[in-house]
């Protein structure tokens, strides 16, 4: 397995706030990240981004699946469990997802990470996940 690979997969299985630092030894410093809900552009945006999703949520955490390697290009399969106060009344959730990850020479320089937003945030929500479930089944048929 590449060393930058599991440098990251440590991180995100032991993710906790105290651990935010070594973002710096996974990431490179002009690093972009992009997924469902927008676009951070260098390592000092990923940590806040990092920081500010441990802070909202009450248990953060990833188990990670499979990984495949094409040449400088990953994709990992991954499931993430998370309890927010405002989603469910806290229940721990999960979501799957996979992410692509660029390796540089020596960290990631492009991480774009793809799932349903909507299976993750708003059909958690009281009056918006009633109305998100209803047209997925209607889109469905």
């Amino acid at each position: 397995m590449n060393p930058i690979l599991n440098k990251l997969e440590h991180f995100y299985k032991t993710l906790q706030p105290d651990a935010l630092h070594c973002l710096a030894d996974i990431y490179d410093k002009q690093v972009r990240f992009v997924d469902p809900v927008g676009q951070h552009q260098g390592l000092e945006q990923v940590q806040h981004y990092f920081a500010n999703l441990l802070h909202s949520c009450q248990t953060c955490r990833f188990d990670l699946h499979t990984q495949h390697l094409c040449g400088d290009i990953a994709y990992i399969h991954w499931t993430m469990y998370y309890a927010h106060p405002r989603l469910k009344g806290a229940t721990l959730l999960s979501i799957e997802g996979i992410s692509e990850i660029h390796l540089g020479t020596q960290r990631i320089v492009y991480q774009r990470d793809y799932y349903d937003l909507g299976a993750m945030l708003y059909e958690h929500l009281p009056l918006l996940g009633p109305l998100v479930k209803w047209l997925k089944r209607r889109l469905a048929v």
